[in-house]
């Protein structure tokens, strides 16, 4: 496909198109014999590429099952799902060519961008970030692995981590569970340094930057109301949900832990919560309520234009200041002193919407498919299919085809978003031409 049709071709379609591309990829990589010491049935090299492009870290075989080769396969799965195959191939196109207008207006739209201005900054800055963040992070982690792993093998685990830690994908290589990680202050710190990178989102933080640098050169630079948003529920969700963990299980996970050390793991999980899915523990180890919150945590996600997941920050503000606004008896959402577009408060109910109904329909079908699995096991995995947390009671590998099946695609939709699914297999793309309106009539609510 030419440069030309590209820029015509629907945003949400080349995302889709994209996703499945990598995974068919990934796929047949994963069914050399150079990287599979086993024979692995070919429905379970289609989940675990599914799983790793989708960043989610569900596996229904053992990691222990591919050669080296076959790690670094999912270790590039997990770095191109991670940062989004569009923003590499757009930042590959940008270092050979100029892109045109129309093309740089998709690129807007794929990364989630009102202005194509600074767009090959951006894209540089986005794959620089990556670089330093992950660089540093495997050097930190080499630092605590190479006193119990051969060389080679400490830095092959290092990388990994650092790279699954900050695209949010929750896999290691370090346990035999591959979202357990050590209980070591080293890697518990840098995990969430880079897992906090990873989850506020590249835009975010390139004006964070830019915000820094104009206050030292003593000029004003005015932030996206996106990113105020993003920066003020990121944290203060960490907060919440941290004090929440802390509450339920100081007397359960927590309870051989010194006060620091618990305070520590509380922030620890909840970062994790909100889209990676990395623990120190067996999630059979948490408490029921710890399980709900996980589930919530992760719902809402990280930041849009992250390598998290979820509906989004800012999606789930804006429902937040429409629940307001009814409440109040106002005509429009406000956040921040800034009145919300109509289409985005639909858009809001929309992504919402789908995102619940999906989890429902699809938790309904696993209860049928999965008649000897108990109903919140069921909806706990699906919902961290979903979410892409990654997060399972012990249930992936005794899946039946068709059970895989439906999780794969919660973990497809869950990464994609679903409104940009429904978007992308929309046929017509002609905008409604308004010639006339109906009379209005109000019905009855609540």
């Amino acid at each position: 496909m030419g440069i030309r049709k590209l820029a015509h071709f629907s945003p949400a379609r080349t995302i889709l198109v994209s996703v499945f591309i990598m995974i068919g990829l990934g796929t047949l990589l994963l069914a050399l014999p150079m990287a599979r010491t086993v024979e692995i049935p070919l429905i379970d090299l289609f989940f675990t590429a599914t799983s790793a492009t989708c960043v989610t870290g569900l596996f229904t075989i053992s990691l222990a099952s591919f050669t080296t080769f076959g790690k670094i396969v999912l270790l590039c799965l997990i770095q191109i799902g991670g940062l989004g195959m569009i923003t590499l191939t757009l930042f590959f196109l940008s270092l050979f060519m100029e892109m045109g207008l129309a093309t740089q207006l998709m690129a807007g739209q794929l990364l989630e961008i009102d202005t194509w201005k600074d767009l090959k900054k951006i894209l540089f800055f986005i794959c620089l970030i990556t670089i330093y963040a992950e660089l540093l992070g495997a050097f930190c982690f080499f630092s605590v692995l190479q006193s119990s792993h051969p060389a080679g093998e400490a830095w092959l685990l290092s990388i990994f981590q650092a790279v699954s830690s900050f695209c949010n994908a929750g896999v290691g290589l370090i346990n035999t569970q591959p979202d357990l990680i050590p209980n070591n202050y080293v890697m518990l710190i840098t995990t969430t340094v880079l897992m906090v990178l990873g989850g506020l989102g590249f835009i975010t933080w390139h004006e964070l930057i830019r915000r820094i640098k104009t206050a030292f050169d003593k000029k004003r630079y005015r932030m996206s109301l996106s990113s105020k948003i993003i920066i003020q529920y990121y944290f203060a969700m960490i907060a919440v949900v941290g004090i929440l963990f802390w509450i339920l299980e100081r007397d359960n996970a927590l309870s051989n832990m010194s006060t620091m050390h618990g305070i520590m793991l509380s922030i620890f999980h909840a970062v994790a919560f909100k889209s990676c899915g990395y623990a120190t523990t067996l999630v059979t180890n948490f408490q029921l309520a710890t399980l709900l919150l996980m589930m919530v945590t992760s719902f809402i996600g990280c930041a849009p234009g992250s390598t998290g997941s979820g509906i989004k920050l800012t999606t789930f503000a804006v429902f937040l200041s429409t629940i307001k606004a009814a409440f109040l008896g106002k005509h429009s959402v406000q956040i921040r002193g800034r009145e919300i577009p109509i289409d985005q408060v639909y858009k809001t109910v929309a992504i919402i919407g789908l995102a619940i109904g999906w989890i429902m329909v699809s938790t309904f079908c696993l209860l049928i498919t999965e008649q000897g699995l108990s109903f919140l096991d069921i909806l706990f995995e699906n919902v961290c299919a979903f979410t892409t947390l990654g997060f399972s009671t012990g249930i992936t590998a005794n899946l039946s085809a068709s059970g895989k099946f439906f999780i794969m695609m919660s973990m497809l939709i869950g990464r994609i978003g679903s409104l940009t699914l429904v978007l992308a297999m929309r046929m017509s793309k002609k905008t409604e031409t308004v010639e006339f309106a109906y009379p209005e009539e109000r019905v009855m609510l609540g």
